[in-house]
């Protein structure tokens, strides 16, 4: 029997579009509520902070756990914290050398322990002033960055913001250097996520579903980038969004078109 229901959010739960104003789709909205109302459980896996599960909370009308930043915060239905990992700050200084170095036009940022934001970056840096192809996603996009040199202690998962040209290239040329010691993922056209091994959304629903006793067999995930991966891995009840790539769609056990089409075949597997 399927009890829980894990999805990630742009492009998967929300339709693709500017940031959160997307919102969610009528058929999807519907399925997910009566799926709650029946008994069942509704999570978001996300690269977003915590704060996202309120608002898909809010739009939905129903209660949902949140494994947010990639799994660096776990969340229960109640908005109670089950976990939460760190990162260095030396980890955030590292990597700002890193693009510096390799001439990397991006900007990077992340989430003290004390609550604060923190970026690296500049006027000149993507995606401050944007070049003429850059998506219109990020168009009125405003970084507030904060001088870190100083700090110490920890952060939360690294985001870098990169021009969309030097995707695959950043991409590369991290994994090259930090493979075995950091994640990395991509979770949009312009972003590149950075985590310690072993901390993703797989490793956060699995922390989410030993809180709630669950097992991964009576669970099924929806996502469509390559910072979903890891929830493919490790629940066999895997749907890919089809407008994802190819080399994504491959790592799901099905292909779907929308969140209520996944749940549907999910709940009907699950028997």
């Amino acid at each position: 029997m399927l009890k829980l229901l894990v999805t990630d959010l742009d492009g998967t739960l929300l339709k693709i579009g500017n940031e959160l104003s997307a919102g969610i789709s009528d058929e999807n909205r519907e399925a997910l509520t009566a799926f709650v109302n029946e008994g069942g459980h509704v999570a978001i896996a996300s690269s977003r902070g915590a704060d996202a599960q309120t608002l898909i909370s809010g739009l939905l009308g129903v209660p949902v756990a949140a494994i947010g930043m990639n799994g660096f915060i776990i969340l229960n239905e109640d908005g109670e914290k089950i976990n939460e990992h760190w990162m260095e700050f030396d980890d955030f200084a590292e990597l700002a050398e890193f693009i510096q170095k390799h001439r990397i036009n991006g900007s990077l940022i992340t989430r003290g322990d004390d609550g604060g934001s923190y970026g690296f970056g500049s006027e000149a840096t993507y995606p401050q002033r944007l070049t003429p192809d850059s998506p219109v996603i990020r168009q009125n996009w405003r970084l507030e960055f904060a001088d870190f040199a100083s700090r110490s202690g920890r952060c939360s998962k690294i985001s870098l913001f990169v021009e969309p040209a030097q995707h695959s290239e950043a991409s590369r040329l991290l994994h090259a250097a930090f493979d075995g010691r950091f994640e990395i993922a991509a979770s949009d056209v312009d972003m590149l996520d950075v985590s310690p091994v072993g901390i993703n959304k797989g490793s956060g629903i699995l922390e989410l579903a030993r809180a709630a006793g669950i097992h991964k067999e009576e669970i099924a995930v929806v996502g469509d980038n390559e910072n979903d991966l890891s929830m493919f891995k490790v629940i066999p009840l895997s749907y890919c969004i089809d407008h994802a790539a190819p080399a994504i769609q491959s790592q799901a056990s099905c292909s779907v078109a929308t969140v209520a089409q996944a749940l549907a075949l999910a709940r009907k597997a699950a028997g």
